[in-house]
């Protein structure tokens, strides 16, 4: 329990240590230091074994070309120089043309270009570096191989072969520049994919620190926006005026538009961090359906518009779907087509298109008589902060992300959504989804009064919440529900309340609190009244893992912040209804 509290609770801190991301800079800098080194080692091997076999002016430029070597890596390590790198490469370069003026081509030292040039990746930073700093180092290598060529072939060697020192020579510098292109290509390959892995651990850090960042934030701004909402539908219960009925409508509006965006950027933000997920529920899809148009009857009419609704009779079928993500979806494409509709229309159809034993096909399609999408726009509209601009009111609309997660949504539900516009004469959006029927069945489950009315009257419930607004909110909902509602306002008090009187129905339990959390305290409630259902009651960010958790650890559900109250009342008359069982 305590792990589950901790990791809950770091989720609403962000990071803040400084993201350390290196590319290689300092490895770089090493590699080049490693590659003066083995040079120097190669030179002076060479210039024993020149010396061994009798090429003695072989020999006395190998030496030279050590002592050169020796020098520069000594001037940058008392800091005199500051690129290593330029100096190497050019003394090598030097070193192979005089050595082709000497030997001429004969003794195969022109070889050694090949692991030179295969080194500069590996020495030189050229993720760092501007391109013209590559093209000098490459330039003085190609440069001095055409050199070397030229004298090898123009010029007599200054030093006599025997066939036999020849034929040494040239094993020695074939196996050793053939060898060393091996081991720098090798090393390429392996400082490439040491840069790849660091990268994405790099960007993975970035990736989680956004995430926590907006947890916190997403937290932080559900929670005033559920005080927010929840007034609201206070206010629906009351008489108005039509002035106060106009004000009324605005901060609906508002309010819900608002959290619409901020579910949009939690969402997106869950689709880069790859934890967007689908959780199949049981549902009623002509029921659904029809649901899924009520609330915006309202708002086509108050523009004109006629939003026409044909759900196919044989969709009177239960079925397993993500109801909450199909809203999500619905509320995006309903939304776009009332923001960019004028006149006419917009249509909802739901067909049947293939009935089988284990599954149902459904074609869902949204149309419009809107402004359209040209077709050069049409496939920029599915990416991320792409908006519409608008040649009438000269404005960019929307924030971009309503396509870009239904499209996600529907990859995940293994569908796609397909898109029919044509400028100045509307759009339709449509995409098909196979639904397996749902295997349970209602009528075995055994019934009790609370669960046949529609309200909580004779419910005894327990409310744990640390937010005032919130918890006045959330108990003249519940009272209006005709629920007896305890408030406690941490978990202390929640076990205080249930020592008094345990006999509740059913808690609803916040999980940020002060004094003690709701981590913390569904541990001592499931120790004590394991037969009391809790659900988790907060406006942080759940995903499946943490839905999991906070089941292992003994709720039964979770309510997310904001909420409806027609949704909260079948939250818990869900769990009034039927023995305890866990979602899962």
């Amino acid at each position: 329990m305590k792990d589950i509290t901790n990791k809950y609770h770091r989720i609403n801190k962000v990071d803040d240590r400084p993201l350390n991301i290196h590319f290689d800079i300092k490895d770089v800098s090493k590699r080049t230091y490693q590659l003066g080194l083995a040079t120097l080692f190669t030179g002076i091997a060479l210039s024993i074994y020149t010396s061994f076999i009798g090429l003695y002016v072989s020999s006395f430029v190998s030496a030279c070309f050590c002592f050169a070597i020796l020098m520069v890596i000594l001037l940058k390590y008392n800091g005199d120089i500051e690129n290593l790198t330029i100096f190497i490469v050019t003394i090598v370069c030097v070193m192979l043309v005089s050595t082709a003026a000497i030997e001429g081509l004969q003794s195969g030292q022109y070889l050694y270009f090949f692991p030179l040039m295969m080194s500069i990746p590996i020495i030189v930073d050229l993720k760092q570096t501007q391109y013209k700093d590559s093209f000098i180092y490459i330039g003085i290598i190609i440069v001095s191989f055409l050199a070397c060529i030229l004298i090898g072939h123009n010029v007599k060697p200054l030093e006599a072969f025997t066939p036999s020192q020849l034929g040494k020579l040239s094993f020695v510098n074939n196996v050793i520049a053939i060898s060393s292109t091996i081991i720098f290509a090798v090393s390429y390959i392996f400082f490439e994919k040491k840069y790849i892995h660091q990268l994405k651990e790099q960007s993975q850090k970035v990736i989680d620190s956004r995430t926590q960042f907006l947890a916190t934030m997403g937290h932080e701004l559900r929670t005033p926006l559920n005080g927010i909402i929840g007034v609201i539908n206070l206010m629906k219960q009351q008489n108005r005026d039509a002035q106060q009925d106009e004000y009324y409508q605005i901060l609906k509006y508002c309010s819900d538009h608002m959290l619409q965006q901020v579910n949009n950027i939690l969402d997106f933000n869950k689709i880069e961090a790859d934890k967007l997920e689908i959780h199949p529920v049981e549902l009623n899809m002509k029921l659904f359906m029809k649901n899924v148009g009520m609330p915006f009857i309202t708002l086509f009419q108050e523009k004109g518009l006629d939003l026409k609704i044909h759900i196919d009779p044989e969709l009177d079928v239960n079925v397993l779907a993500d109801d909450v993500r199909l809203i999500q979806i619905f509320n995006n494409l309903l939304s776009n087509a009332l923001k960019f509709t004028d006149k006419g229309f917009v249509k909802l159809d739901v067909t049947c298109k293939r009935k089988e034993d284990k599954f149902i096909e459904v074609g869902f399609s949204i149309e419009d008589t809107g402004i359209g999408i040209a077709e050069k726009d049409q496939k920029k509209i599915f990416e991320s902060f792409w908006q519409v601009y608008d040649q009438d009111t000269k404005k960019f609309i929307g924030t971009g992300l309503g396509l870009t997660i239904c499209v996600r949504l529907l990859k995940l539900m293994g569908s796609n959504l397909v898109l029919v516009s044509e400028k100045s004469k509307g759009s339709k959006f449509s995409f098909d989804l196979k639904l397996d029927y749902a295997a349970y069945n209602h009528k075995q489950l055994p019934k009790n009064k609370a669960a046949e009315k529609d309200n909580l009257e004779g419910v005894k419930l327990l409310l744990v919440e640390d937010n005032q607004i919130n918890m006045m909110v959330a108990k003249k909902i519940l009272t209006g529900f005709k629920a007896e509602v305890t408030p406690a306002f941490d978990g202390a008090e929640a076990l205080a309340a249930l020592i008094k009187a345990p006999d509740f129905d059913i808690i609803l339990m916040d999980l940020e609190m002060p004094v003690m959390d709701g981590f913390t305290a569904i541990h001592e409630v499931k120790k004590l009244y394991p037969e009391i259902p809790v659900i988790a009651f907060t406006a942080s960010l759940v995903d499946k893992k943490m839905l999991s958790d906070l089941i292992d650890s003994g709720f039964v559900d979770c309510m997310l912040k904001p909420f409806q109250p027609l949704q909260l009342l079948s939250d818990i008359k869900k769990y009034l209804s039927k023995p305890l069982q866990p979602v899962t």
